[in-house]
């Protein structure tokens, strides 16, 4: 399974103004034209996963509004499922994969979600098991592409992991700074060079109101370039 993490920045990484922010704040400076690729591009995928936190602020529908019929299923990993119940991803009908763990979520909020003709997957003890889950997710449920548009903790997740295969950013001239602003990857972070996670510049574009840049892991490059 192909995992693209897809995300728009500022200059200095950020995706919020701060804990608590949209991420919609940015979306201000898109013009509809930009607006249409991010849609396109989730038209293309099998899954969306975007972490509690984005649900819980952005309240997000995370479909494609401009392709009928292109809505990618929506998958969203928490722990304990604590989630405002008049979340929009609840209010339609489109596929939606709660993923939670054995001693997080009870059996009443697992029953009200798959009332609400949502699915849920258990994977992990305490925490999500991402490296469980994307197999899973593969191999049970016939994903091939999956785009992750996290916030910080979950794309460090998955970049940990080594799960990551591409990145496209739409990087938005601005800076926001603040050390405690959410950026694109937090988590615990690597103090040693050889720890980091290493990808190649695949493209890059200038748009009018963005810069497009796209990256994959080096050994995809490798490969493409062998």
């Amino acid at each position: 399974m192909k995992v693209t993490v897809f995300s728009q920045v500022s200059i200095d990484g950020k995706l919020t103004f701060g804990s608590g922010y949209s991420s919609k704040e940015l979306f201000q400076l898109f013009t509809q034209e930009d607006m249409e690729f991010i849609h396109r591009f989730r038209g293309q995928v099998d899954g969306i996963m975007v972490g509690k936190n984005t649900i819980c602020t952005d309240n997000p529908f995370l479909t494609n509004r401009f392709e009928t019929g292109k809505n990618p299923v929506r998958l969203v990993p928490t722990r304990t499922m604590d989630l405002p119940l008049d979340s929009n991803i609840f209010m339609d009908d489109e596929r939606t994969i709660m993923i939670t763990t054995e001693q997080g979520a009870d059996e009443e909020k697992k029953e009200w979600i798959r009332s609400r003709g949502k699915e849920v997957i258990v994977c992990g003890q305490e925490l999500v098991d991402f490296g469980k889950l994307f197999p899973l997710l593969e191999k049970n449920y016939g994903f091939r592409h999956l785009m992750v548009e996290g916030g910080g903790m979950l794309n460090w997740h998955v970049f940990d992991l080594d799960l990551v295969d591409e990145i496209i950013l739409m990087q938005l001239p601005i800076i926001i700074g603040g050390a405690s602003n959410i950026s694109l990857v937090d988590g615990q972070g690597y103090n040693d060079l050889s720890y980091t996670k290493k990808f190649e510049v695949a493209d890059i574009q200038i748009k009018r109101n963005y810069t497009l840049m796209r990256y994959v892991r080096s050994e995809a490059a490798n490969e493409l370039i062998s």
